[in-house]
């Protein structure tokens, strides 16, 4: 029985947010104060222990998930500010005269590149709105956005959705990293094929079109997997979105003599707080500073149930802070206008804040009292060995709702590691598929849609997106899941045998 009430918080926020007009933050708040009457009067959760788990759930939304979208907008902001947008875009214009390969530089690796840095719909509205200033059609220019905007997801943000999934369950972050980037691989080759074609579907593909986007998508794919392997989940899509273009970039001024002249001193000023940054992540992670593990750079909170270690200085949100500071001080704002930037980015993120907040003292609670093991067991019982092949849809169900993956992972992160544990399989694989299944639910998102769709003013076409991007979703979801089964029957550890945990 309790596996069954255990749902409750999971169907209840899934319907206030795909079904009524009830603000997403106003849903989660919802949510966690009905799950932790739940958890006291059903699970009989000691009061110490919600106490306990609310205030690890608000301390970690915080730092370092808030504090790292406050400070990608705060950028993006910054560049807009002094231009660097438009030289930026500009620049990519001229790269190369199709179209088709353009939406693939614009919404792929751009958009990759924004996803990583900045997020919160940039990544879908920005280049929606570029697509069109070059003679796209608005409704294949959204739905080529929405589409690009899948796999560079996992890690956008400087990484945040990974990083929450290793605060949620206590795996190691480094595994997650990699089994998200290998799980990614053929996706990333294959996405920006389907773009090119979604450009423009009235002509087919020349063979020259499906190797220009073979390239970038195969450059992407194995530095997403380089990456990954060695520096951890902050530079991963930045570091593959940059390089992808940069190389394709390089390749065109060799090739085509029209695109001559790409790399200026225009251009190295506009990207500056993105290079500041790469250099400050590179730095901090791949050389011991010892300072900066020690108070007041480092502290260690005992008071949350167990050890929780908040790193000020080398989180990825202080890191971008001090980029873009620095860089929009070197491009000519004034501190003064800088200031006005960090206040209109609180204020665009205030609601936000309120909603991740609420969704990790949900997840939380949650967890401590003992419902998630309750649900796991339920959907093993149901599942049985298939587990792993339903994981990602689980997780694209998540970011369909909520239209964050660092939301979905926070929900349903602890959730697939309970129910991975109880059929046999490897937790961390099967976990780390609901962040690659997240990048499929992003494109479907409500959210995202209307986010490209009020962009370029086709609000009242958001159906017909729908319906354009709902195909794409499915073939990814369906072939992630085949790819986490296949993966998971191979990766069973020696000393185990799938198995089903007898019902509570």
């Amino acid at each position: 029985m309790q596996g069954l009430i255990g749902f409750i918080p999971f169907l209840a926020l899934f319907g206030m947010l795909a079904f009524t007009r009830i603000p997403a933050y106003l849903a989660t708040l919802a949510t966690m104060l009905g799950t932790s009457i739940l958890a006291s009067a059903i699970w009989h959760a000691p009061a110490a222990a919600l106490t306990h788990a609310a205030t690890e759930g608000a301390v970690t939304a915080v730092l370092p998930i808030l504090w790292v979208i406050f400070a990608a907008i705060f950028v993006y902001f910054v560049s807009t500010e002094t231009g660097a947008m438009d030289v930026i875009r500009n620049m990519l214009c001229r790269a190369c005269p199709d179209l088709r390969i353009q939406a693939v530089l614009i919404a792929f690796c751009f958009g990759g590149f924004l996803e990583a840095v900045a997020g919160f719909g940039t990544a879908v509205a920005i280049p929606t709105a570029m697509l069109i200033t070059l003679g796209c059609n608005p409704v294949a220019a959204a739905t080529v956005a929405l589409v690009a905007n899948s796999v560079p997801v996992a890690f956008g943000a400087l990484g945040i959705p990974v990083i929450a999934l290793a605060n949620v369950t206590h795996l190691d972050l480094s595994t997650l990293t990699r089994h998200i980037a290998v799980q990614l691989a053929l996706f990333a080759v294959l996405v920006p094929v389907g773009l090119a074609k979604l450009a423009d579907r009235s002509r087919p593909l020349q063979g020259w079109v499906v190797r220009d986007a073979l390239l970038i998508g195969v450059v992407f794919s194995a530095t997403q997997v380089a990456v990954a392997f060695v520096a951890g989940p902050e530079l991963v899509a930045v570091v593959a979105s940059l390089f992808s273009l940069v190389l394709f970039l390089a390749l065109q001024q060799w090739r085509n003599p029209a695109a001559k002249g790409l790399f200026t001193f225009a251009l190295l000023r506009a990207t500056l707080p993105f290079l500041i940054l790469l250099v400050l992540v590179l730095t901090t992670r791949l050389i011991s500073i010892p300072v900066l593990q020690k108070p007041p750079f480092s502290l260690t909170m005992t008071a949350t149930g167990h050890p929780l270690k908040l790193d000020f200085a080398t989180t990825p949100g202080t890191l971008l802070l001090l980029a873009g500071v620095i860089g929009g001080l070197i491009q000519g704002l004034r501190p003064a206008r800088l200031g006005g930037l960090l206040w209109k980015t609180a204020q665009t993120i205030k609601w936000t804040s309120v909603t991740i907040v609420s969704i990790l003292i949900l997840a939380k609670v949650m967890t401590v009292s003992g419902m998630i093991s309750s649900v796991a067991v339920q959907i093993a019982h149901v599942s049985g060995t298939m587990f792993p092949s339903i994981a990602p849809l689980l997780g694209a169900l998540g970011t369909f709702v909520t239209g964050s993956d660092t939301s979905s992972n926070i929900l349903l992160g602890e959730l697939q590691k309970q129910t991975a544990v109880s059929t046999g399989f490897d937790p961390a694989w099967v976990t780390a598929s609901n962040t690659t299944g997240a990048t499929a639910g992003k494109m479907i998102s409500p959210q995202s849609i209307a986010i490209a769709c009020s962009t370029v003013g086709i609000e009242s076409r958001q159906r017909e997106i729908f319906r354009r991007t709902i195909l794409y979703c499915a073939l990814y979801v369906v072939a992630v899941g085949v790819l986490v089964w296949i993966g998971a029957i191979t990766r069973i550890p020696q000393a185990w045998t799938p198995r089903l945990l007898p019902m509570p």
